[in-house]
């Protein structure tokens, strides 16, 4: 029962609040409906209490302040007329003000939550402090006012005064300095927030612009070396050169490829289309079997006979077997076998790339998702490891609300698990 709750209330504290408020706008969105959550249901639940004992004209005071917090309410969802909150502060405070005066309702114990949601929703320091002391030095006239001044002394009056003020002062001056040094620290934050996203944009598009001019020339020159390899009066020693210059090619594009695909957790930049996911993994294989016969490894493939619907990208889903088949290829030791399969459990398809090699550590399972892991380590023939590839199927299978898994032991091999949900 506990979870609901809590629930709902996080929804109403959250209300109108998206990522992309700044900062200091989400902390006043978030005490002001704090503000509403606390007093709302108070003020109705006195508008009742005044019905029920049939004090109708306090029944209209609680429920035209009522109505003022709907109000509010309206003003968090549709983030609309948001400089109307100090102005309803300013007036609920009003309104329970003449109430306590007029009618002894014990309204002006309520003008405390409200100094208090001042400390957010007033932007200048001396609003604050305007709104707070006029509310102290009324509350305190009311208390006086209740106290039969007449019979009193002088100095018995200012003694009054001075007990009921003196707390309040306090209270509002540890809030104003609180505000002082929050709203200092606030806009500070927001500043060294925005000046990081204006850094992580222009970083990316400085890593996509060299990224992107770096592939071409070095396709060019893996593709060059390729058409030479070709000629079979190259000397042993000449092959061998142009075999390292080729597998150099192929790693650095692998590289910028995955350099090139790092923020991939922005949906909108997937095309979903319904795609038979044997089509697509037998593509992937067929293409990944020149690389695993430089290295003599045999890849079998167990595909089902029966069409697997997702509703995927496959140009990602692509780049999640490319990567991963590349990983065992990478750690398989030559002359070894390497299973792939595709099978169906219940509403999901799962996609198996088994390898028997090298393994993966203990302590280091529960890193090898992880951007630019320290879990990285070199292949069996010296491969180089970016610690990139496994990050990338994680963020892909991610978005398509899918799990990869991986099950290890070092110097027995990996199996790694995709798990995609059928349409």
């Amino acid at each position: 029962m506990a979870n609901p709750i809590r629930s709902f209330f996080n929804k109403i504290l959250t209300l109108g609040i998206n990522s992309e408020m700044h900062f200091v706008e989400i902390q006043k969105s978030y005490m002001f409906n704090l503000f509403l959550v606390i007093a709302a249901p108070l003020v109705f639940f006195v508008f009742l209490f005044n019905l029920y004992n049939q004090q109708y004209i306090l029944a209209s005071v609680s429920f035209l302040q009522f109505s003022i917090f709907c109000f509010g309410f309206w003003i968090s969802y549709t983030q609309k007329y948001l400089y109307l909150r100090s102005a309803m502060l300013i007036t609920l405070a009003f309104i329970g003000l003449l109430a306590a005066y007029f009618f002894r309702s014990g309204n002006e114990y309520r003008m405390l939550i409200m100094v208090i949601a001042a400390v957010v929703l007033f932007d200048k320091l001396w609003q604050y402090l305007l709104f707070a002391v006029l509310v102290a030095l009324v509350f305190a006239f009311i208390r006086l006012n209740d106290m039969a001044l007449s019979t009193m002394s002088t100095t018995d009056i200012v003694m009054q005064m001075i007990k009921i003020l003196l707390p309040m002062l306090i209270f509002i001056l540890c809030l104003f300095y609180l505000k002082h040094g929050y709203l200092n620290y606030q806009l500070k934050l927001e500043k060294a927030f925005l000046e990081l996203a204006a850094a992580k944009e222009q970083k990316e598009r400085i890593l996509n612009a060299v990224a992107h001019d770096l592939r071409s020339p070095i396709s060019s020159i893996s593709g060059i070396t390729k058409l030479i390899l070709m000629d079979d009066n190259l000397t042993a020693e000449q092959r061998e050169l142009l075999q390292l210059a080729e597998h150099s090619s192929a790693n650095t594009i692998g590289l910028i490829n995955d350099l090139l695909q790092t923020n991939l957790k922005e949906v909108q930049s997937y095309k979903f289309v319904e795609t038979d996911l044997n089509e697509v993994l037998h593509q992937s294989v067929r293409l990944l079997e020149f690389n695993a016969h430089d290295k003599k490894i045999q890849l079998q493939t167990e595909m089902l006979n029966e069409h697997l619907v997702a509703l995927i990208d496959p140009d990602k889903i692509d780049r999640v077997v490319t990567n991963l088949v590349n990983n065992a290829i990478k750690f398989s030791n030559p002359n070894s076998v390497i299973n792939i399969s595709l099978s169906r459990e219940k509403d999901e398809a799962v996609i198996a790339v088994k390898d028997h090699g090298i393994g993966i550590p203990e302590d280091k399972k529960d890193r090898v998702f992880d951007t630019f892991t320290e879990a990285k380590r070199k292949g069996t023939s010296g491969e180089q490891s970016f610690g990139l590839g496994l990050s990338i199927c994680k963020q892909i299978i991610e978005v398509h609300k899918g799990k990869i898994l991986v099950e290890s032991k070092e110097g027995q091999g990996s199996s790694f698990f995709v798990r995609l949900p059928l349409v």
